[in-house]
């Protein structure tokens, strides 16, 4: 035990020092990322452990202080002081970053948040000739009259930290959220502390608990880390990114994206696959050592060239291309892989910003599809087709708010009754600034994000509404047919829970018939489950668009589906000449006791064919376009009048 000079209690600022020198290395040996958040935090830890071990020191001295040269003195003093300051300013600049609340060119915001840490540093520095803040004088050390302005700094970052923080609440993850408010408090607790307990130097620890929290939340390098390849992953990727953009620092991105991923890992094995992407992983970091290369997950990855392009597009990816070439002439035991490329070149992100996360992952997704077609450079077109998704994605979510979607139904023609005996039910989105929007645009999308779930729950309650409201037998309408997203097809409750919708407007299942897409079929343990489900219920399972996916014909047949709905391809093909098996199409399915839906009639010669070749349902725009609910209606009387004076 030391025999310490001093009355002050010096156990926890001890036990901080080792605890902050170990997270000084082991932060200082791992590569952190290049972002302004990462720098503060250098500087909470450097000033924090200067702050402590000055502090020890100074208190030691200060009961000895005709020991040593007054310089030295005001030294080791002035370390801790401009600790304390820079640690507190410090702490607050990460706050600051993490919440995004600094906005480029807000000067103003600047001077503000920088002025008390500026006006304690000037009066730290001018104390030997001023004792603005404390003084050394023939009996010692002493506090002066602006002594309290390092405790005012240290308060007001505090407390603009938390206002910060919940300004900008939404915008944090739950993690961020945490840490943020956790450590803010925490420190504040400790200043309160250690101006109750003048003599226990406990400031130390308290920091050093917030430098924890920090590190265990945000700024353990292995968090923004891809354990697989051991490159930086997509959260570094958007981190950096947003930096670069505050900071006005140009950069391009390069995106490799590995064809048929999923594939692969039945083709080639999950350790095969985990070897080449590792292979892969390391060629690109030694290929481009002045540029960060990122693991997306996926098979995806993404370089950012740092500043803008040394060399034209086209020849930066024909660089890649030789390199890439020869990597794999060296290494194709190992890595059979092919990939696919695209281009966002500094010009593009510079004008799109606030997309380049959505410009990269429209480039990972498209880049085989481009590729083919001789596109390796992402071009204003591209953008263009981003902002419409975005547009779509924007006009979803609003509708689906207001509860905005549509239902359309477009009428089914039975040929052995010979007239119309039922529709089946289409989505429909018109937004105020998009118009009328492509079932065939925001289905994809509305799959892709999840929102498909809300989407079909909505459509299908508005359906049961329209059945409770007419008399479905007077108007002839024996079934209706609703579409179901394989997304959807992952409820396991799904049979349940519109079974409850239809209930609540008093409505039978047993006038629903599901359609299913040939890619939900594919799952056949999940579809067994479904078509069972849907059964107790009262309802049946259809295929819908037949033709359009891969499953297996032999395995199709075996499942209890009671109609086909064959796709309008089939149909245009075989009146164009091109095919002629769609009569055998037809016949197949009937055999096996299925009934056969052809859509996309359009002629009188298709209707008349296509019921000669024995198919039992027609659809398409001959008989009708897909209409309101009120036209339907109005069609399906019309039909009746018809249907009745024929038979007179």
């Amino acid at each position: 035990m030391f025999n310490w000079i001093s009355p002050f209690n010096y156990d926890f600022a001890i036990a901080a020092i080792p605890i902050q020198i170990i997270l000084l290395v082991f932060y200082g040996f791992r590569r952190n990322l290049p972002i302004w958040q990462s720098t503060c935090f250098w500087l909470v830890m450097f000033s924090n452990l200067v702050m402590t071990t000055a502090d020890i020191i100074s208190c030691e001295m200060n009961e000895i202080w005709n020991e040593f040269p007054l310089w030295v003195m005001y030294a080791i003093n002035h370390a801790y002081f401009l600790g304390f300051i820079i640690r507190g300013w410090a702490l607050f600049a990460y706050t600051s970053e993490s919440t995004h609340a600094y906005k480029k060119g807000d000067f103003v915001y600047r001077i503000i948040t920088n002025a008390p840490a500026a006006v304690a540093v000037t009066l730290i520095l001018s104390t030997p000739w001023t004792s603005a803040i404390y003084t050394i004088a023939e009996d010692g050390y002493h506090n002066c009259s602006l002594y309290q302005t390092i405790y005012f700094s240290t308060y007001f970052y505090i407390f603009t930290s938390l206002l910060l923080i919940v300004l900008n609440w939404r915008k944090l993850s739950r993690r961020m959220q945490g840490g943020l408010l956790s450590y803010n408090l925490l420190l504040l607790f400790g200043i309160l502390i250690r101006k109750q307990f003048y003599h226990m130097l406990v400031t130390s620890y308290f920091s050093i608990l917030c430098i924890i929290i920090i590190f265990l939340t945000s700024e353990n390098p292995d968090l923004h880390r891809d354990n697989r390849t051991l490159l930086l992953n997509k959260d570094a990727l958007d981190l950096i990114g947003y930096d670069y953009w505050e900071k006005k620092i140009p950069f391009s991105l390069l995106t490799i994206a590995i064809h048929n991923y999923e594939a692969s890992k039945t083709i080639y094995g999950v350790t095969q696959l985990n070897d080449s992407l590792r292979t892969l992983s390391s060629w690109l970091s030694k290929s481009y050592p002045r540029n960060f290369v990122f693991y997306t997950r996926n098979g995806t990855f993404v370089i950012l060239i740092r500043g803008n392009l040394q060399k034209e597009p086209e020849v930066v990816i024909d660089d890649w291309k030789a390199k890439f070439d020869e990597l794999k002439n060296r290494h194709f035991d190992i890595l059979p892989l092919k990939v696919s490329v695209m281009l966002i070149p500094s010009t593009i992100i510079a004008d799109n910003v606030s997309i380049t996360s959505d410009l990269a992952r429209y480039a990972m997704n498209s880049a085989f599809s481009e590729n083919h077609k001789g596109n390796y450079v992402f071009t204003q077109d591209m953008v263009e087709t981003v902002n419409k998704r975005k547009a779509v994605e924007k006009a979803i979510k609003k509708a689906m708010n207001d509860n905005s979607f549509e239902v359309y139904f477009q009428p089914i023609y039975s040929t052995k009754e010979e007239k119309i005996v039922g529709a089946e039910a289409l989505a429909r989105l018109k937004d105020s600034e998009l118009g009328f929007i492509s079932p065939a645009d925001f289905i994809k999308i509305a799959e892709k994000n999840g929102d498909i779930m809300e989407i079909g729950r909505q459509i299908f309650e508005k359906v049961c509404i329209f059945l409770g409201a007419i008399n479905v037998e007077r108007l002839g309408v024996q079934f209706i047919n609703v579409n179901l997203s394989p997304v959807q097809f992952m409820n396991t409750n799904l049979a349940g829970e519109f079974s409850d919708i239809a209930d609540k407007y008093d409505v039978s299942m047993d006038i629903f018939d599901f359609e299913v897409t040939e890619s939900t079929v594919e799952d056949y343990e999940m579809i067994h489950k479904q078509v069972l489900d849907f059964q107790s219920k009262g309802s049946e399972l259809s295929l819908d668009d037949f033709g359009t996916g891969s499953s297996n014909l032999s395995s199709l047949m075996s499942l209890p589906i009671h109609v086909v709905k064959i796709d309008m391809s089939f149909v245009h093909s075989y009146f164009n000449g091109k095919d002629k098996f769609l009569p055998d199409l037809i016949r197949l399915f009937r055999n096996a006791n299925m009934k056969v839906v052809v859509e996309g009639i359009e002629t009188l010669e298709m209707k008349e064919a296509i019921a000669e070749m024995g198919c039992e349902y027609e659809q398409g725009y001959f008989f009708s376009k897909p209409v309101p609910p009120e036209e339907f209606v109005s069609y399906m009387e019309k039909m009746m009048k018809e249907n009745s004076g024929d038979k007179d």
